[in-house]
């Protein structure tokens, strides 16, 4: 008997054309859909950036190009579902979009997905995740293991966690990708059940594509439990998209012990020891 494929709800890629540093026009995006279907991924999330350059004119764009692309995927009888939401760069503006339909998963008011600078930790995160769960939303950090800072401050994700933040480790990460540092503090992650979901991040067919999904998850396979494997790469993406209540394990704190040896983490620690 053949062994059934996985199946995968994808929670983060750029296939929405002429919007951003993803797709450049259809023709790329149907590419990267017909992709996505091979890669047996069902369900598909466009989560175009919203930065400084996100204006009332971008926004438009976002919901005109979705509402084309599902008309092109109905013509083109290509077997995928998929749902807008953005990456939302975390920046002074980032409240306001939280009004725009395409800020959360689906429009559904109860997920979003957002990234912070990746050389420079901002200091307001905890307060956004704090507004965030005032109004309902749970928040998604994407890729935390690509940010430079993240090594020496893995408590900092702790902290985030247990205010109501979640965290999302790209694929690629987990197939070394983004270089040796950003696989070794995906794994960490993982390992630690502080990541609760796998995602493409996918700009293109060729390099960053969903070719990475089903390689990371053969690749974790291995190290995690089956059962938090899937819930990584298909239950906890699906209850995003649905809107529905995410259980997690309680994360490791024990694996943050290694940035006891680093200066920055033991400054980071004292601080908290003594409310500084």
């Amino acid at each position: 008997m053949a062994q059934k494929q996985p199946r995968f709800t994808d929670i983060h890629s750029h296939f929405l054309f002429s919007v951003d540093d993803g797709s450049k026009n259809k023709l790329e995006s149907l590419n990267m859909l017909q992709q996505a279907v091979e890669q047996n991924v069902t369900y598909l999330l466009a989560t175009p950036h919203a930065t400084d350059l996100t204006t009332e004119a971008v926004s438009e764009r976002f919901l005109d190009h979705y509402k084309e692309l599902q008309n092109l995927i109905a013509e083109e009888n290509i077997a995928i579902k998929i749902a807008l939401a953005s990456e939302l760069y975390f920046n002074p503006h980032i409240y306001d979009w939280i009004k725009y339909p395409w800020a959360t998963f689906n429009n559904n008011r109860k997920y979003l997905l957002f990234e912070l600078p990746l050389f420079e930790m901002p200091k307001e995160v905890k307060d956004f995740i704090f507004q965030c769960k005032l109004e309902g939303i749970t928040p998604i950090l994407a890729h935390p293991e690509r940010y430079s800072y993240m090594n020496n401050n893995i408590e900092v994700l702790f902290d985030w966690y247990h205010q109501g933040c979640l965290m999302q480790i790209n694929a690629g990460s987990v197939t070394g990708q983004f270089g040796s540092r950003a696989e070794k503090l995906a794994l960490k992650l993982l390992q630690a059940r502080l990541a609760h979901f796998v995602a493409s991040d996918a700009h293109e067919t060729e390099y960053r594509n969903y070719k990475q999904l089903p390689l990371a998850k053969e690749a974790l396979s291995g190290q995690l439990p089956a059962d938090y494997v899937d819930a990584l790469f298909s239950v906890n993406p699906q209850k995003a998209l649905d809107g529905l209540i995410i259980e997690t394990d309680e994360p490791d704190e024990r694996l943050i012990e290694s940035s006891w040896f680093s200066y920055q983490g033991i400054l980071n620690k004292i601080n908290k020891v003594f409310h500084l």
